[in-house]
Order: C-alpha cells, then structure tokens, then sequence
C-alpha cells in the first residue's frame, strides 16, 4: 500500500468519525455460571454528573430494553434527586418492586480532541477524489487543501450488571464512544453497543 493511500484510507476514517459517532467494546466480563433471572425487571441507574444527561441515559437504556422485551424502569422516575443515588436509597426500591437486575452505568472518562475536516467544495478539478459522497482533503501530491477541525468528544463508559438475588456483579462491559454531534445520539449509540455485547454475553 502506498504512503498516499495510507493517507487517504486514515483520512476517511477520520471523516467517518467525524459524521458520527462511533463506539468500540473495550472489553466485557460475566460472572461465571451467572443465570439471569427469568423474566427480568431492570432497574436502570446512570451516575452522572449532570441531571440531564442521567435522564437521556437511563431513557435511552430503558427504551431499547423495552424494545427488547425486557422490562426496564428509569431510576429517575422513583429517583428524581440523582444526589441520592445509593445503596440506601436503591436497595429499598429493588425489594419492594420485584426488580431482579440493576443495570449501573457510569461515565469513566471524557477526552476532548479535534480532527481536521477537508472543504466540501471541491471538485475534479482541483486534483482531488471524491468516494461514497466523503471528499477525500489530499491532492495528487499528497498536500492538504483548505478546511476546517471538528471537535471530537471520548467517552468512556463502563455498565454493570448486578443480580438483585445476591447483590453480585454478574456482567460488566467497558465501552469509547467518540461523537462531534449531540449528547443523544452518542447515548444512544453507546446504549445499543452496550446491549449487543449483553446479549452476545447472554447477560439477558
């Protein structure tokens, strides 16, 4: 592969990332012989820093648990001071309404970068390629035209799956989720990878 085409692929990949977000498993665990409960009630609980974005995450969870079949209620909804988000406050709630898993996610880490974004104007004449609607921003020369840097944000999250039987931890999964668009649609974007591994694990 040549030292352009090299360029040229990380470029893509770079405005790939920057269309929007991306989200890559780190790494999973499951209890071994962990059994879930048949059929499940998820308590779903997000510690975050900020009320709002608690909200989109525990919603965002429950929904696509619901879509799944599995009932999910927002720690918010009983919950609504996330400042009282504890083992005194959740373990009470879990007894009295039959919840047999609580899923906790909680955000690790948060990086911000910036990527550089070719101009969207060019054409054959400039020299340049243009695949699958992405302008590739490197000449025959292999030199940068003009354009402009998109601001990425990293997050790193990780989600734990306790069994409200024992109060073990029966599955973990760590998640990077890298987005330049809205808050929601990385959550919902770290929600779904988050689910696919659970499943793929037989969490649920």
């Amino acid at each position: 592969m040549t030292h352009l085409s090299s360029r040229l692929i990380s470029l893509l990949f770079v405005l790939l990332l920057s269309a929007c977000s991306t989200t890559e498993v780190q790494e999973s665990w499951r209890l071994p012989g962990y059994q879930p409960n048949q059929p499940q009630k998820v308590l779903v609980v997000a510690m975050a820093s900020r009320e709002g974005l608690r909200k989109v995450i525990e919603t965002s969870f429950s929904n696509q648990l619901e879509a799944a079949g599995v009932t999910a209620i927002a720690s918010f909804q009983w919950l609504p001071d996330g400042s009282k988000l504890n083992r005194e406050a959740l373990v009470p709630l879990v007894r009295e309404n039959g919840i047999t898993t609580v899923l906790v996610t909680s955000v690790k880490d948060v990086q911000k970068t910036t990527a550089y974004q070719p101009q969207q104007d060019l054409n054959e004449s400039d020299g340049l390629f243009r695949q699958i609607d992405t302008y590739y921003a490197y000449s025959s020369t292999g030199q940068h035209e003009g354009g402009s840097y998109a601001a990425l944000t990293d997050y790193l999250i990780e989600t734990n799956l306790f069994d409200a039987r024992n109060q073990k931890l029966s599955w973990s999964v760590t998640t990077r989720t890298s987005e330049t668009g809205s808050i929601q649609k990385a959550v919902d974007e770290i929600v779904k990878a988050t689910l696919k591994q659970a499943r793929k694990d037989k969490a649920f």
